[in-house]
C-alpha cells in the first residue's frame, strides 16, 4: 500500500504503507511525578532563611501545593521563590498559611525576633523526560 497522504487512510493502516510516518499512538516522553511529605520545621532568631524546601536543578518544573502551620507565640515570614519572582508572607502565631504555586525552586522561614516551631505539608508534582 502507498500512502500520499497517511492522515486520510482508515487507522490500522498505519504501518502498511511505505511512507516514513511514526506508527501511532506515539508513546508519552514526560512522566508526571508526585511526592508528598509531612516535616516539623523550627528556628531561632539566629537562623536567617531557614530553608525548608530546595529543588536541584531550579530549572525543574514543580507545582506544590502546601499547608505551613506556626505553632509558635511570635509570627513567622515565610519566603516562597519561583523561577522568576519571590513573594514574603506573615504566618502570625497560631496561624497557617496554605498556596498553590507553579514554578517554586525554594521556600525559606524567618522568626519575627523569637523561636519558632510548626509544620510543613506539602504536595508537588514534576514532570522528567522518559529515556
Amino acid at each position: 500500500m502507498t500512502c500520499k497522504n497517511h492522515y486520510k487512510q482508515p487507522l490500522g493502516s498505519i504501518g502498511k504503507c511505505d511512507c516514513d510516518c511514526p506508527k501511532r499512538p506515539r508513546p508519552d516522553r514526560h512522566v508526571l511525578m508526585l511526592f508528598e511529605n509531612c516535616v516539623p520545621i523550627a528556628g531561632n532568631r539566629n537562623t536567617p532563611n531557614n530553608i525548608i524546601f530546595d529543588t536541584e536543578p531550579n530549572s525543574l518544573p514543580v507545582t506544590m501545593a502546601a499547608a505551613i502551620e506556626n505553632f509558635s507565640t511570635d509570627g513567622i515570614n515565610v519566603t516562597i521563590f519561583r523561577r522568576n519572582s519571590q513573594e514574603t508572607i506573615a504566618v502570625q502565631a497560631g496561624s497557617s498559611l496554605t498556596f498553590v504555586h507553579d514554578e517554586v525552586v525554594r521556600i525559606t522561614a524567618n522568626s519575627f525576633g523569637q523561636d519558632y516551631t510548626g509544620s510543613f505539608k506539602y504536595q508537588i508534582t514534576y514532570e522528567v523526560e522518559k529515556n
